[in-house]
């Protein structure tokens, strides 16, 4: 397979990950993928919520671990956990200030644009 060397060089820095798990919920994550794959976002996220943690809290909990290390990181993550509750999180850097994601309800056959305010991990403390 041939790609072109830009093409190549932006899929090499765009990915992040997914991870479920059926009995809490599942997250998914992008951005800095060299920087997420040390960190392994969206696999804490769903520790975090089968801790007891709300998806909210848990996708703030995931970016901030990364941005405690990497002040210039680019991210964002998603977390549904089994009850239908929802929530994500960014971080704020230069160009990203929000976040915008989707959710959809089966039942209804309806869907929604969210948006979330990035944080500055510094101010967040």
């Amino acid at each position: 397979m041939f790609l072109h060397p830009q093409t190549r060089r932006r899929l090499s820095h765009r990915r992040g990950g997914a991870y479920a798990d059926s009995s809490v919920g599942g997250a998914a994550a992008t951005g800095d993928g060299d920087v997420m794959m040390r960190f392994l976002p969206s696999y804490l996220a769903v520790e975090q919520m089968r801790a007891g943690a709300d998806p909210s809290a848990a996708c703030k909990t995931a970016i901030s671990r990364i941005k405690k290390h990497y002040a210039g990181f680019f991210g964002a993550i998603i977390c549904a956990n089994t009850t239908g509750h929802y929530g994500a999180a960014c971080n704020k850097v230069d160009g990203l200030d929000q976040f915008s994601f989707m959710i959809s309800n089966s039942d209804t056959d309806t869907s929604k644009l969210l948006h979330v305010d990035c944080f500055d991990y510094y101010n967040a403390l």
